[in-house]
């Protein structure tokens, strides 16, 4: 019986955890600095954040007409495979927060919201790793050593900048 009632107690702080966590994301979301359809500090629409990501890579990377067409193209696809994934991810939000806490069924609702989104993280996760292993493919393996050459120089920039604080 104890055994039973430490389970519930522990879902039950499980769900509020995840409750709050996700209902402080869900409000940060339309009230972050940059709106919701834009990105950077600039407030670049995705399309050309996505074409200026693309010119820098090109640049630094030193990629040849065809390997641009090629990333383009797989940058693109990944934007279209993503999009309807990140919507839904939106609506469980939605969802979750139009949920009445002092319902009966809130445990089992949430739960079952926390399921799907997992789901969806999953897809999610799939699809970047994906898109990282085609990307690889197409660069050639010095331009895959300077990449994470790169990506290593902004993590360590990174740390330092967010470990002064």
């Amino acid at each position: 019986m104890t055994t039973l009632s430490n389970k519930r107690r522990l879902f039950l702080g499980s769900a509020i955890a995840g409750a709050i966590a996700l209902g402080s994301i869900a409000y940060a979301g339309p009230n972050c600095k940059h709106g919701g359809g834009k990105h950077g500090k600039y407030g670049q629409d995705k399309t050309e954040f996505m074409q200026k990501r693309l010119e820098r890579m090109s640049s630094k990377l030193g990629l040849s007409e065809t390997q641009k067409t090629q990333m383009q193209s797989l940058m693109q696809n990944q934007r279209n495979l993503m999009k309807p994934l990140r919507d839904e991810k939106r609506g469980l939000r939605k969802e979750m927060k139009a949920l009445d806490p002092t319902a009966a069924d809130y445990p089992a609702k949430l739960a079952d919201i926390a399921n799907r989104k997992a789901e969806l993280v999953r897809q999610m996760t799939i699809a970047q790793g994906n898109k990282r292993q085609q990307m690889a493919g197409i660069l050639t393996p010095e331009q895959r050593a300077m990449k994470q050459q790169m990506r290593e120089q902004r993590k360590a920039k990174y740390r330092q900048k967010y470990q002064d604080q």
